[in-house]
C-alpha cells in the first residue's frame, strides 16, 4: 500500500514540475557594442589600485612582471581597437545564434561570418542572473582575429573575462612555420589563471 501510494504521490505531482526556462532577455539580433564595453572597463582600470601583472609566454618560455595601470591601455591595444561589428555596415554580415551554457552557468552569444572581415567570430558570455539595475553582467568576450601582414597570416584569439584578467594569443604563420605567442594581463591576483 506505501508503495502505491508514493507512485501515486509521484505521478501526480511530477507533471506540475517545469524545467527552468533558460532563454535570454536580450535577443540575438542584438549586438553588442565589444568596443565600447573594454573601453570603458579600461577607463575603469586606469583608475583602479589593482595590481597589474604581465605574463608573456614563447614558446614554452614565461616571463612574468609587475606593471603600471598606464602600461594596461597599451597591452589591451589589439581589444580597444577591434572593428565593431555591431555597425550598421558590418552586422548583416554577420550570423547571430545564443544558447544557455549548462557548463558555464550562463547564456552564449555567438556572432559568426564567412565574408572577408578581420573578426570571424565573436562570443558575449552573459550571467543568467540579472543584476540590480535589471541587466545581465558580462562574463566574458572572445574574438578570433584574423589579419594579414604582407606574406603572413596573423591569427589572434583574445579573451577578456571581466575583473580578472584578458589575454591574446597570436599565431603567425609565414611559409608553413607557426611562432606562438601568449600576452596575458591580469589583475587581483592569479586566483583561476591559466599561467
Amino acid at each position: 500500500m506505501t508503495r502505491f501510494l508514493s507512485i501515486f504521490l509521484c505521478l501526480f505531482f511530477l507533471p506540475g514540475c517545469k524545467a527552468k526556462n533558460k532563454t535570454p532577455e536580450v535577443t540575438a539580433e542584438q549586438f553588442f557594442p565589444v568596443t565600447d564595453y573594454i573601453k570603458g572597463e579600461l577607463a575603469r582600470l586606469d583608475t583602479s589600485l589593482a595590481t597589474f601583472y604581465k605574463i608573456e609566454t614563447v614558446g614554452d618560455v614565461s616571463d612574468t612582471v609587475p606593471i603600471r595601470n598606464a602600461d594596461v591601455k597599451r597591452y589591451a591595444r589589439d581589444f580597444a581597437t577591434l572593428p565593431d561589428i555591431s555597425t550598421d555596415d558590418l552586422r548583416k554580415d554577420y550570423q547571430v545564434t545564443h544558447n544557455y551554457d549548462d557548463i558555464l552557468d550562463a547564456f552564449v552569444f555567438m556572432f559568426t561570418t564567412n565574408e572577408d572581415h578581420p573578426v570571424k567570430r565573436e562570443d558575449v558570455v552573459l550571467d543568467p542572473a540579472p543584476n540590480a539595475a535589471g541587466k545581465n553582467d558580462i562574463q566574458s568576450i572572445f574574438v578570433e582575429l584574423w589579419q594579414t601582414n604582407g606574406d603572413t597570416l596573423v591569427r589572434k584569439n583574445m579573451l577578456w573575462e571581466s575583473g580578472k584578467n584578458f589575454q591574446v594569443t597570436t599565431v603567425a604563420e609565414t611559409g608553413g612555420t607557426q611562432q606562438t605567442k601568449k600576452l596575458q594581463v591580469v589583475w587581483n591576483g592569479f586566483e583561476g589563471q591559466n599561467r
